[in-house]
């Protein structure tokens, strides 16, 4: 959180980061291996991001659902299926720009940073 060389609980892995990883190491050949890291004095300003960023991925998922539920209700067909779903991903995706990682699933872990977050 604060970019700074210190030890803390590591964050987890998910498909997100590894896309940004494949992204940085493939597309803009600028892939530091950074281990990423969250030290105890930035832990309640992670927890506020990452709260804000679950919460405003299953509203923006529920509103796409929704979405999908009045549209198939107006008219069955396969077209309204495909932008159902269409619409349900552009969601997610609009909620991945406040997208803060989650933790380690074994928070006693801690891990040495390299270098900046």
């Amino acid at each position: 959180m604060c970019g700074k060389r210190k030890n803390g609980i590591a964050i987890r892995d998910d498909r997100v980061l590894q896309s940004l990883r494949w992204f940085k190491g493939n597309v803009t050949h600028s892939l530091q291996g950074n281990d990423l890291v969250v030290c105890s004095e930035d832990m309640e300003e992670y927890k506020k991001k990452r709260d804000r960023f679950t919460s405003r991925k299953n509203l923006y998922v529920a509103l796409g659902v929704i979405f999908a539920i009045l549209g198939l209700i107006i008219s069955i067909s396969i077209n309204t299926i495909l932008l159902s779903v269409l619409v349900i991903a552009a969601l997610y995706l609009i909620s991945l720009v406040n997208y803060t990682p989650g933790l380690a699933t074994d928070q006693k872990k801690t891990a040495k940073i390299k270098h900046k977050q």
